[in-house]
C-alpha cells in the first residue's frame, strides 16, 4: 500500500473555543496504481485529508504512511523537501500560484528547488509544458498574460516537471470547460496507465468519478463512510439515498432500461456498451 491512515484526525484551531474536528479517527488504506476519487459533502473533510499528503498539514492525533515516509502526530519532520518531489498536490485554482516572469522559468522552478541542474530543469519543464499541450512560442511569455485554461496547465505541469509518484488533484477541473475538463483529466488517466502514477482525484463531479476512477472514498462529516470500488458504490441505491449522492446519468439510463425489461450488467458504464448489450439482446 502506498498510503496508510492509521486513526488519524486534525482539528482546526486546537484547544480554541472554536476548535473543529475536520477529520475524526481516520483509518484508510489507498491502493497504489489505481486512481481513486475522494467524494464528500462540502466541508466532510475532502481537501484536509489530501493537504495531509504532502504534509501541508500534520495529524492532530494518529498517523500517516505515505510511499517510504511517515507522518507522525506531535512528531518534527526531515524529510520534507523528498516527500513534496514524490507527492506533487494541484490545487482547486492552481494558476494563482504562478508568480515566474516566463512560463519556461516558472515550469523550471520546481525541478531547480529538488536539486536538478538549470539543463535539466529546463529540459523537465519544456517536457511537461509540451504534455501539456503550451505553444513553445509562449515559452518566453508572462505566465500571467495567457488565458485562464492556459495558466491552469502551466501550473499542473510545474507540477509533472517533478515527475512525482503520487499526484493529488484537488478540483483539478473547476472552471474550465467541458472540453478542457475532459482533457485535462484524461492526460492524469494516461500518467495513470502508462506511466503507473497513483492519481488521487478529489471532486464534487460525480460523472468524472464514475467514467474514471477505479476506487472511490466517500468521506462524511470527517468519517470514512465507504472505501472501495467506484461501480460498486454508485450501483448500490441504498448508499445513493443515505448520503445524497447524484447518480451519474449512465447509471440512472442503465436502471431505466432494467425497468422495461432489458438485462443489463451494472458493468457497462458507458454508452456504447450499454448498445451492444441492448443489441444482442434485441437479435
Amino acid at each position: 500500500m502506498a498510503i496508510k491512515f492509521k486513526a488519524l484526525s486534525y482539528v482546526y484551531n486546537k484547544d480554541m473555543p472554536y476548535a473543529h474536528k475536520a477529520l475524526d479517527d481516520i483509518s484508510l488504506e489507498i491502493t497504489e496504481g489505481v486512481i481513486t476519487a475522494i467524494i464528500g459533502e462540502t466541508g466532510s473533510g475532502k481537501s484536509t485529508l489530501v493537504e495531509h499528503l504532502n504534509a501541508l498539514l500534520l495529524p492532530t492525533s494518529g498517523s500517516l504512511e505515505i510511499l517510504d515516509y511517515e507522518l507522525v502526530a506531535d512528531k518534527k519532520i526531515r524529510f520534507l523537501k523528498p516527500l513534496r518531489k514524490d507527492v506533487g498536490l494541484v490545487f482547486q485554482f492552481s494558476e494563482y500560484q504562478l508568480f515566474e516572469e516566463t512560463i519556461l522559468k516558472d515550469v523550471a522552478f520546481g525541478p531547480l528547488n529538488f536539486g536538478y541542474s538549470q539543463e535539466e530543469a529546463t529540459q523537465r519543464a519544456k517536457d511537461a509544458l509540451k504534455l501539456l499541450n503550451i505553444p513553445e512560442e509562449l515559452y518566453n511569455s508572462s505566465p500571467l498574460e495567457i488565458s485562464g485554461g492556459q495558466k491552469r496547465r502551466v501550473a499542473i505541469a510545474g507540477i509533472i516537471a517533478c515527475d512525482p509518484k503520487i499526484i493529488v488533484l484537488d478540483e483539478p477541473t473547476a472552471g474550465l470547460d467541458p472540453k478542457g475538463a475532459k482533457q485535462l483529466i484524461e492526460l492524469f488517466v494516461d500518467m495513470n496507465r502508462t506511466l503507473h502514477k497513483t492519481v488521487i482525484l478529489v471532486t464534487h463531479d460525480n460523472e468524472m468519478v464514475y467514467n474514471y476512477a477505479d476506487e472511490t472514498v466517500l468521506l462524511h462529516q470527517g468519517k470514512v463512510a465507504y472505501h472501495g470500488l467506484t461501480l460498486k458504490l454508485f450501483n448500490d441505491k441504498n448508499m445513493i439515498k443515505e448520503y445524497d449522492l447524484l447518480e451519474p446519468q449512465i447509471v440512472t439510463f442503465r436502471n431505466q432500461l432494467k425497468e422495461k425489461g432489458f438485462k443489463l450488467s451494472d458493468e457497462a458504464r458507458t454508452l456504447e456498451k450499454l448498445a451492444e448489450e441492448i443489441k444482442r439482446q434485441i437479435k
